[in-house]
């Protein structure tokens, strides 16, 4: 392999990946060289800041005294990693569209995976981040000293990435072999991230049962145990083996890749690339005189070509949910008196802005137009209108997700009548109110060159901004929770609390939908 060649292919890459940031270096000055070194510091600043915060909290928990803790991490990451990562490489490679760029360029077949798998590697990283926490933190308390915990957990973790990585690419490769693939592509796909979604759902819900709440120790999963003796006893026959295990798996996975993926990469991506477009092309004649169905039917239609629906089954859905059945085995009550409605509805809101991200439909739909939308605009038609029903197509798309999921949030705490209506009720509204803003931001970050959706998933601060602001929301959500269920259960008068509140939300959500009535909806008027 070239390293200059693929450190080229990385370079734009890199670019690709974070166009918001790529930009502003390039208005600072930066470019070449330069440019690339900065795009690489900024990862390595990413990966600090997680270790950071994942630090924080799990640092201090001494995962050798809880191995079936351990367990539950290891499980809930891999899970999550490998539901990222089919995604991930099915948008890298099939859904692109910069691989007519690379055909007539003198590049080998191995350095264009290799570096396509790298920014697969670099999105899927910031998600799966804890699991390396998960190796030090154990090794740590468990005696070993901190370089050599440090060295043994980042080999184990990127020997692991590495497989998840390799093996996700042999699967969809191989489908996209298969005769249903080619006649059924997005079918296919579908099928495949739901059943690893339903796969990792029913992972998690083994491995977090209800017998730990209740203070008993989960059974250590025995596929696991190698890997918890392996930073526990760094030096055992065990862990020695689970090494010499690891690294057979990877050559392995290696092998296959090299002898039936790379040679045969070029005229594969071709043929289903050139299959997807021909696919595209194809379009059944419907008469439509409203202006309005003319419009929804061509926003439905921009989601089916650009991969998204796929991408947001994923992004929006998955590590939310991961998140709802990790913490939602808190034993709830089912039989709060009327009081606690205000609580369960304060919840429904934060619930909203932790599942609606910049991963979500509503948060890209305008982009999703490329070019198309200066066109639009030139027609004698109301941008306002366009606009909003783009808008009304992206925020029904949510809605939908986030009911499905507080659904089963409903079912798994068992929740009342009134209680579970006011989770709904306010559900829809803050989705409402965080659509306003990433459909907004959609607007003044839109990207009409994009190559795949990822580039659309990544502007302004890429998956770290995402984990952040997760983290963030679910601070700041426990935090007011705790405080009103506190002032609901200390006997305060709830009428005063629950009307305060009443009144707190019914000003912050005017002012948020005037602002952007001001702010945006009457730019277009």
């Amino acid at each position: 392999m070239n390293k200059d060649q693929f450190k080229n292919l990385l370079a734009v890459n890199l670019r690709l990946l974070n166009p918001q940031v790529t930009d502003r270096l390039r208005r600072k000055g930066k470019s070449g060289v330069e440019l690339t070194n900065k795009l690489k510091m900024q990862f390595l600043l990413n990966g600090l800041i997680f270790f950071l915060i994942y630090g924080t909290v799990m640092l201090p928990i001494n995962l050798v005294e809880y191995p079936d803790m351990f367990t539950y991490y290891v499980v809930l990451f891999v899970l999550l990693a490998i539901s990222q990562s089919i995604s991930g490489i099915y948008s890298v490679f099939f859904a692109g569209k910069d691989l007519n760029n690379y055909l007539p360029l003198p590049f080998k077949q191995k350095e264009i995976f290799l570096s396509k798998v790298t920014v697969v590697a670099m999105n899927v990283i910031p998600f799966v981040f804890p699991l390396f926490i998960a190796f030090f933190s154990t090794a740590w308390h468990a005696g070993v000293m901190i370089p050599i915990a440090l060295l043994l957990s980042v080999i184990a973790f990127c020997i692991i990435l590495t497989i998840i990585l390799f093996a996700c690419a042999i699967i969809v490769f191989a489908l996209t072999k298969t005769k249903i693939f080619r006649k059924h592509q997005k079918m296919v796909m579908n099928g495949l991230m739901a059943v690893t979604l339903v796969i990792a759902m029913a992972g998690i819900l083994l491995v977090n049962n209800s017998d730990y709440m209740a203070g008993k120790h989960q059974a250590i999963n025995p596929i696991i145990l190698p890997l918890f003796k392996t930073f526990v006893e760094p030096m055992s026959v065990i862990s020695l083996l689970n090494w010499a295990g690891l690294i057979i798996v990877l050559l392995i996975l290696g092998f296959i890749l090299k002898r039936s993926i790379l040679p045969h990469l070029g005229s594969q991506l071709t043929s289903i690339n050139s299959q997807m477009l021909s696919a595209s092309g194809k379009r059944k004649h419907v008469e439509r005189k409203n202006l309005n169905a003319i419009l929804d039917a061509y926003n439905r239609q921009v989601l089916k070509e650009s991969n998204m629906l796929l991408q947001v089954l994923v992004n929006s859905v998955a590590l939310p949910l991961i998140f709802i059945i990790s913490f939602a085995f808190t034993q709830i009550p089912n039989d709060l008196p009327l009081k606690w409605v205000g609580v369960f509805f304060v919840g429904g809101l934060a619930f909203s802005a932790f599942t609606t991200n910049s991963t979500t439909v509503v948060a890209n739909i305008i982009s999703l137009d490329r070019g198309s939308l200066e066109f639009v605009s030139s027609l004698p038609i109301s941008m306002k209108q366009y606009l909003k029903r783009k808008f009304l197509l992206g925020f029904i798309f949510q809605i939908i997700i986030n009911l499905a999921l507080i659904i089963v949030m409903i079912i798994v705490w068992k929740l009342n009548l009134y209680l579970s209506l006011s989770m709904i009720l306010s559900t829809i509204w803050g989705t409402y109110l965080v659509s306003l803003y990433y459909f907004s931001r959609d607007y003044r970050l839109r990207i009409t060159n994009w190559t795949n959706v990822t580039e659309l998933f990544n502007r302004g601060g890429g998956n770290m901004a995402i984990v952040l602001k997760m983290l963030i929301v679910m601070i700041l959500s426990v935090g007011i929770i705790i405080l009103y269920s506190f002032l609901i259960g200390t006997g305060k008068p709830t009428f005063i609390v629950n009307g305060t509140a009443a009144l707190l939300i019914i000003a912050l959500s005017f002012i948020v939908v005037e602002h952007y009535r001001q702010k945006f909806w009457q730019k277009f008027e």
